[in-house]
């Protein structure tokens, strides 16, 4: 079956509920789906898409193309701090970069388009004046219309980093980015590729709409996007696109006025299990997993880090040397050792697994929440932002410095110049795991060094010459766009990513 962008966004089951599995999109025909305008009549109806968003959000055991596994180790296993644990793993191809062509390679398309096909159901009822309880309603109605606005726009930015050139690189805004779509489609919608910057345009504008509407919540939403989720996300794009002012201002609002908080040293490795007493301190975005009956099962990301579970993804030498710089860094502490003796035949007692998703506590592994935002991540944002804008020191100093702290209180930076290499040093101790690796380094042009010789090789499968060391200028930096797509779609029929 054609996973063409047309049926993704249009063969959607409107009412489907929160721990529904909508594992039949794709074969629903287009033309036998009930016009928007028909199917969503009320507020009810409205939530019952709204679930169906989050639900593929979340992912399921069949659709783990996205934050439910792939987008995660994507954006790990391209770095060089985590690496596929052997052949065969659901990871490879992400890792050793072996493709050539469209049809091999993996692909993080359908899904996002599937979130944003629902979106834009929630957003063009919300908006069009036809829900029956529209006026005793009209609050919780604005407030999903602006959750589906903030997911649009984070599913648009996820599939332009993908599949489009990261917006800082020479002439990347005016080159190929992805689909822009803002409406429900006809059966019959063929779209071709937006540029890189309307991308970016867009989903700066759903998330800078959303905001204003003042409809999203305020407090702490366990699962749900507020209004600080939104936030984060809008200070990783300006971030992403080199507007360092505003991802500088956007972040230090969050800080400052969100009731979020920086875990303490003490409560860092503890605080990753969700039934922690202060595990949504940092959480202002993650997926909440409540049961067997909305898990990923045994394809979500928890079960592939894990040594019991597939073991699919572990740390590198490189990086656990790296870390084992300072033996009082908390965060050795959310890493652990083998326990099987195979695993310890081949990496000793080395700290190989990552165990930010633990089992403690918890009936399944597979029960843990995965974060999408975290406030520690807009304090490297602001670091980052403030170090780059080269008259903001201070500032970088002090956003810096907590993290710096937190993880070692012998730590400090004060009375340093602080540098966007230091940022992005400690980017990749404190964000490992969760998919920044590999995107910070396009953003920031670094060159990817995974190993250079048998030497520095450590437990690296062997990996082909072109993918041990490389930069943005490498063309498979870059996914193509999926084969189906283009046989399907005239209008990409010449859209194709070069090298392809």
């Amino acid at each position: 079956m054609k996973n063409t962008i047309y049926k993704a966004l249009i063969a959607i089951t409107l009412t489907v509920g929160m721990s529904s599995c909508v594992n039949n999109w794709l074969d629903v025909e287009p033309g036998n789906q009930v016009e928007a305008d028909e199917a969503v009549t009320t507020s009810a109806d409205l939530s019952s898409v709204r679930a169906g968003m989050y639900q593929m959000i979340k992912g399921t055991s069949d659709f783990n193309d996205y934050y439910a596994a792939r987008m995660l180790y994507y954006g790990e296993v391209r770095g060089e701090d985590m690496q596929t644990e052997k052949s065969g793993s659901r990871s490879q191809l992400s890792y050793d970069m072996t493709y050539s062509t469209a049809d091999n390679a993996p692909d993080i398309w359908q899904t996002p388009y599937v979130i944003i096909g629902r979106a834009n159901r929630i957003i063009e009822a919300a908006e069009s004046g036809k829900l029956t309880d529209k006026e005793e309603a009209a609050d919780i109605i604005a407030q999903y219309a602006a959750e589906a606005k903030v997911a649009r726009a984070m599913a648009h930015f996820d599939l332009v980093r993908v599949y489009g050139k990261t917006y800082t690189a020479p002439g990347a805004p005016a080159s190929l980015g992805v689909p822009v779509v803002t409406m429900v489609l006809d059966s019959d919608s063929k779209l071709p590729r937006n540029t890189v910057e309307e991308v970016y345009t867009q989903a700066i504008k759903d998330l800078v709409d959303a905001i204003n509407s003042g409809y999203l919540a305020k407090d702490k939403t366990q699962g749900y996007i507020n209004e600080w989720a939104a936030k984060a996300l809008l200070t990783r794009i300006y971030l992403t696109k080199g507007d360092n002012e505003n991802a500088l201002k956007v972040a230090e609002d969050i800080i400052t006025n969100s009731p979020y908080k920086l875990w303490t040293n003490e409560e860092y490795v503890a605080a990753w299990s969700k039934i922690s007493g202060v595990h949504s301190n940092e959480m202002l975005f993650e997926i909440a997993i409540t049961g067997s009956t909305d898990w990923t099962d045994r394809e979500g990301i928890a079960y592939l880090y894990n040594e019991d579970g597939y073991a699919d993804v572990i740390a590198t030498k490189k990086f656990l040397d790296l870390l084992n710089e300072d033996p009082k860094d908390v965060r050795l502490g959310v890493f652990l050792a083998p326990t099987t003796k195979d695993f310890q035949k081949l990496y000793g007692t080395n700290t190989v697994f990552l165990n930010k998703y633990p089992a403690d506590g918890l009936s399944d592994l597979r029960y843990n929440n995965v974060p999408l935002l975290r406030l520690s991540e807009v304090y490297l944002n602001a670091a980052e932002a403030a170090a780059k804008l080269g008259n903001q020191n201070d500032k970088a100093v002090k956003y810096l410095d907590a993290i710096v702290k937190r993880a070692n209180p012998a730590n400090t930076v004060q009375g340093t110049i602080v540098t966007v290499d230091r940022v992005l040093l400690e980017r990749r101790k404190e964000l490992i795991g969760e998919g920044h690796r590999f995107f910070d380094a396009m953003r920031n042009n670094e060159t990817i060094v995974r190993y250079t010789s048998k030497e520095d090789q450590g437990w690296q499968q062997a990996l082909k010459e072109e993918v041990r060391s490389f930069n943005r200028d490498f063309y498979k930096t870059l996914l193509p766009i999926p084969q189906n797509e283009i046989d399907a779609n005239p209008a990409m029929k010449d859209q194709q990513n070069i090298g392809y």
